[in-house]
């Protein structure tokens, strides 16, 4: 293999065992208040997240089929899930490079367990 296609090849990791715990929540909402005291009035804007309930993982905190810590930053990482059950587990939103959020179907009781193959895409 030349050094070219070793620097630019893709890093791959398999995660076994992963517990997938976290509920899908119903997304972000802004809001806008307005309050006023006296004779002040302030306007207020926020972001919340409703039924937040997703599963945040880092990367960092997993552990390969290997042994191997997963580097905390990865570049351009997809996640994908292999179901171990029946039970649906997915990825919530984007991966982003430090982290990504899981969550098993609101129907299913127990935590599912699941396993997870980490592809490293680059630029």
């Amino acid at each position: 293999m030349s050094a070219f296609a070793d620097v630019t090849a893709a890093r791959r990791w398999f995660v076994p065992d992963l517990v997938v715990w976290g509920l899908p929540g119903l997304g972000e909402i802004d809001y806008l208040t307005v309050e006023t005291v006296d004779t002040t009035a302030a306007v207020h804007f926020n972001t919340v997240n409703v039924g937040a309930g997703q599963q945040q993982v880092r990367f960092d905190e997993l552990i390969d089929d290997r042994g191997n810590s997963l580097p905390a930053v990865l570049d351009n990482p997809r996640v994908l899930v292999r179901p171990r059950s029946a039970d649906p587990v997915f990825i919530v939103g984007r991966e982003t490079p430090e982290a990504f959020h899981i969550a098993r179907d609101p129907n299913t009781e127990d935590n599912v367990v699941v396993d997870l193959l980490i592809v490293e895409l680059g630029s």
